[in-house]
């Protein structure tokens, strides 16, 4: 269901997109898209779509463009769509992308993530296994790379990151910068009110997708440090210096994870290494000095064990630029 989120972090080498008419797709093969792997999606007519030779194509019945209407993908994929602000009060059935496109979806929507944000209380709705958010970076979602992961081919010829997203130019231009455009849009999005006054917004986003991974692998009730308050309580109140960190600690009791945005996976933290590892998340510079006097240790032993954890991450190709030097 990722043709609608207009961003995928995870998925840098991919370009999915969607065509609102068949007889453009002629148009699409013929620009350079510069990505590795092509998957499109376009509407099942009286005759079967053009195909484009390594292209992954499917056909679909529905209109993308309708927060209301369903899309059938194939023979027998179902998905619903949903108004993001009825999302609280109808319970998710089945596979369901939730779409804010108007003023009062997106309202509801940054009312949630400031509930989250001050609370840790998450909507339901959003971290169900079975939804997945719509047009992302028109609400905030700025992810680390130019690179253009999502498209949306109205009937016109102009193209949006998703069915309600951030135009990024038109089919008729002889030589289009898609990953030029969406750099500047993304400069746009963070100039917005509700999202330079949230600096945390797109995390939030990333965390949200972090809690549907886990209620996934049957992990229910987790937390997301820094989000109502963290795994090490000492660091409430500190205010997180590291908004932009790709990785995310979830908890729940004696279980700790770590979770990668970048790649969507997750690593198992033991009860101390954990705790470092909030600490690296929230603080920034100083790490060691504050670990030792939240944990009690000294600091030598503090920045020791800090590298032993990166080493480790390192090892698992997680490669976030955890500390400053520590100066030992």
């Amino acid at each position: 269901m990722s043709w609608a989120r207009g961003a995928d972090a995870s998925k840098a080498s991919e370009l999915v997109m969607v065509s609102e008419d068949s007889a453009l797709i002629g148009k699409l093969a013929d620009h350079d898209l510069k990505a590795q792997d092509v998957v499109l999606f376009a509407p099942q007519g009286n005759r079967p779509p053009p195909t484009v030779p390594r292209w992954q194509q499917f056909h679909y019945l529905g209109d993308f463009k309708d927060p209301d209407a369903d899309i059938i993908i194939g023979e027998d994929f179902y998905v619903q769509q949903q108004s993001y602000a009825v999302s609280e009060f109808v319970p998710i059935g089945g596979p369901t992308i939730l779409r804010a496109d108007n003023d009062v979806d997106r309202a509801a929507f940054i009312r949630d993530a400031d509930t989250a944000h001050s609370s840790g209380k998450f909507p339901l709705a959003l971290c169900h296994p079975k939804s997945l958010l719509g047009d992302m970076p028109t609400l905030g979602f700025v992810p680390d790379t130019a690179v253009v992961s999502n498209a949306f081919i109205a009937s016109s010829g102009e193209v949006f990151t998703s069915p309600a997203g951030l135009p990024l130019g038109n089919l008729e231009e002889p030589n289009p910068n898609w990953s030029e455009r969406w750099a500047a849009r993304m400069t746009e999005v963070r100039q917005r009110p509700e999202v330079s006054g949230r600096p945390w917004i797109s995390r939030y986003l990333s965390a949200a997708d972090a809690l549907r991974h886990a209620q996934v692998r049957g992990f229910q009730g987790m937390r997301v440090s820094g989000f109502g308050g963290h795994l090490v309580e000492e660091l409430d109140g500190l205010g997180d210096k590291r908004q932009t960190s790709r990785l995310l600690l979830l908890f729940n009791g004696g279980v700790a994870h770590l979770h990668d945005t970048a790649s969507s996976r997750t690593y198992s933290l033991g009860s101390d290494a954990a705790k470092l590892a909030d600490i690296m998340l929230t603080v920034g510079s100083d790490v060691s000095e504050t670990a030792a006097r939240i944990l009690g240790c000294s600091e030598s032993l503090a920045a020791a064990s800090i590298r032993q954890i990166e080493e480790s991450f390192s090892d698992k190709g997680i490669r976030d630029g955890f500390v400053e030097p520590v100066g030992l």
